[in-house]
Formats: C-alpha cells, structure tokens, sequence
C-alpha cells in the first residue's frame, strides 16, 4: 500500500506552550478542536503522557463520530506525537507529529512597542492510505488549526 503524507502548518499568535497545552487539557480541547461545520465535540478522556491514551467523540447530524489514538511523544513546548484512528482512516492507526516553533517576527509589536509572540504550528499526518483521507484530513486538520487560532486570540484578548 502506497503510504500517504499530509503536513499542514499555520501561524498563531500566541507562545508555544500556551498552545502546546491545549492540546494535553481536555476542557479547552473540547473548545477548539472543530473539524469542520456542523461538527461538534461531545466528549473528551485525555490521559496525557507517553502511552497514555485519548478518545475524542465528534458528533455529526447526531451521531458520535469516536477518534482516538496513543501519547507517544510529549516534549513540552516543542513535540506532541500520537497515533491517531477513526471512521476517516477505516479504522487503521495512523501518525500524528504536532510541532510548536516559536517565530520571530519585528513586524508584529503590541501597543508596547513588544514583539508580539508567534509560532508556526505544524502538523504532519502519515500512514493515510489515500488521496481521499488526504483530502478529508486536510480539510479537517485546516478547521482544527483556525479553531486553535481563534479560540486562543479570544482568550488572550
């Protein structure tokens, strides 16, 4: 089978471990993490360490859409690595790798005159088995990415 890659990377406006946190809390996980419209989160278990495991329930039109996976890398503020496994990759497990690089950026100051932080989010997704869960992942890790962004400007406002 012809293993598929996806990487998808945003910048945020925020420190590092600030949104390298939100990913291991599981009350402002369930905040965010909205993979497209009309999608919701009706739960979340997190038991955030190497091994540990997580289940994320999406629901759709009414029905739990679960997602759930493995810890294997947590390296504040820098790494978050996990095996990731739903309807959308028929159910095989999958990679996750979610770096936190913080960017220095002269044109970005507050009222201040303080650099304003920022950091270049990247999220490479491998072992999709086609350009179909190419094209669903890439559009839901996109939504996930914004959800971060926006709901970290509104609580830094």
């Amino acid at each position: 089978m012809n293993q598929k890659v996806l990487r998808v990377e945003k910048r945020i406006s925020a420190d590092p471990t600030k949104l390298f946190r939100a990913w291991l809390n599981a009350k402002d996980f369930s905040l965010w993490f909205l993979s497209g419209e009309g999608i919701g989160i009706e739960s979340v278990t997190m038991d955030p360490r190497p091994g540990g495991r997580f289940l994320i329930n999406m629901e759709l039109d009414g029905k739990i859409l679960p997602h759930y996976g493995e810890y294997i890398t947590i390296e504040e503020p820098y790494k978050l690595v996990f095996t990731w496994r739903s309807h959308a990759t028929e159910n095989r497990d999958t990679l996750v790798t979610v770096t936190f690089e913080e960017v220095k950026d002269n044109k970005l100051e507050t009222k201040n005159n303080k650099q304003k932080t920022t950091t270049l989010v990247t999220l490479i997704h491998e072992d999709l088995s086609s350009e179909l869960q190419i094209k669903m992942h890439n559009h839901g890790w996109r939504s996930i990415l914004d959800g971060l962004s926006h709901w970290m400007k509104s609580i830094l406002e």
